[in-house]
């Protein structure tokens, strides 16, 4: 058990960075509920996931400044949408950075769209500092009350528990999405591809 800790401690971070560099929260939830049981440090789980969501952002700034252009003209929604999109990302730069860093599946596309727009380099700097640093911390509160849940549903149903537990939330979580979400993804899909 200790060479798995060990094994956790040392890589943990490193895996943290790297998802956290190219998109998601999910290897992030889980290093959280991992500090939640006591196997990485929670704030060093925070550093690092908004070092990596902050590195990654200005690498793709900086991959739209330089052939961002070309990447859009290359992608025909992209063409589409950039006059509005750098209207909007020039216009409300505060809140669209913070907004677009919750939108799954969007952040480097975002970062490649600040980069074609007008938005100064130290502008998009000082806000993704502050827009990295809050969303780690929020994310890794989910993460460790999500830790913290696991951990009591283990201690007092065992482990068939916990996964009933986690297989009874994926199936709330796919009604959820199947009610409410379905039809709104399925039509924003059917829009990008009718004849314009």
């Amino acid at each position: 058990m200790e060479w798995a800790q060990q094994f956790v401690e040392h890589y943990g971070y490193w895996a943290v960075f790297v998802w956290t560099l190219i998109e998601g929260e999910s290897v992030f939830i889980a290093a959280a509920a991992l500090s939640a049981a006591g196997l990485l440090h929670p704030w060093k789980v925070i550093i690092v996931a908004a070092l990596g969501a902050f590195i990654g952002h200005l690498i793709f700034f900086a991959l739209g400044r330089w052939k961002g252009m070309r990447i859009i003209n290359a992608v025909p929604t992209l063409r589409r949408h950039y006059p509005k999109a750098n209207i909007i990302l020039d216009k409300y730069a505060h809140w669209s950075i913070f907004i677009f860093q919750y939108l799954y599946g969007t952040r480097m596309v975002a970062a490649i769209l600040f980069g074609c727009s007008s938005i100064g380099f130290w502008r998009f700097f000082s806000l993704q500092v502050i827009n990295c640093v809050s969303w780690a911390c929020l994310i890794y509160l989910v993460g460790h009350m999500l830790g913290l849940a696991g951990m009591a549903i283990l201690h007092r149903f065992g482990l068939y528990g916990l996964l009933g537990a986690l297989l009874a939330t994926a199936i709330v979580a796919g009604w959820a999405y199947w009610r409410y979400a379905h039809e709104h993804v399925r039509n924003h899909f059917s829009d990008k591809d009718s004849p314009r």
